[in-house]
């Protein structure tokens, strides 16, 4: 399967950046993992980070779109419809401008390094995330983005998620 393509142009300000391009009009292309395949990843995304008080809200600079949180079209409510096309292709757009380079490098590499990218960093916890972990590693969910980062989407991994409410690791209820 083809990998999808993103040209970008880099605005170097040299000081700011590591290092500093000598043409900022020369596009540089970033591979992103395939998008026909994101909408089992963005179902959950949207069930793990897309409520209201966390990536389904438009202050978040990482956004989800859909049935949970943040909808594209104004008249829809949370909780209302069910996700649309244009809405699981809002979330792949905000996913894959979040640490593009790194992403870029992960998805050349059929995920190899997966968690550094900074979303799956955050999401098993790795770094500080005021969501604390959502991303347990080996279990569905992260498997499931895991093998879209590879390009080897695993559809059970998605459809197996077993999401729900239950503590946050070192809490209790």
């Amino acid at each position: 399967m083809k990998a999808f393509w993103m040209t970008v142009r880099l605005a170097a300000t040299c000081g700011l950046l590591a290092a500093c391009a000598k043409n900022t009009d020369d596009p540089v292309e970033l591979r992103t993992p395939h998008k026909a395949e994101f909408s089992a990843v963005s179902s959950v995304l949207e069930q793990r980070c897309g409520g209201l008080d966390c990536h389904g809200q438009p202050a978040r600079n990482m956004r989800i779109f859909g049935v949970y949180g943040l909808r594209l079209d104004g008249r829809d409510v949370p909780g209302g419809r069910d996700t649309t096309p244009d809405e699981v292709e809002a979330t792949f757009q905000s996913l894959v401008t979040i640490d593009p380079e790194r992403l870029s490098q992960v998805s050349a590499a059929k995920g190899e390094g997966a968690e550094t990218w900074l979303p799956l960093s955050k999401g098993r916890g790795r770094e500080a995330h005021q969501g604390g972990a959502r991303l347990n590693p080996g279990a569905p969910a992260d498997q499931c983005v895991v093998s879209w980062l590879a390009d080897k989407i695993d559809f059970d991994a998605c459809a197996g998620d077993d999401f729900g409410p239950k503590p946050l690791p070192d809490e209790t209820w």
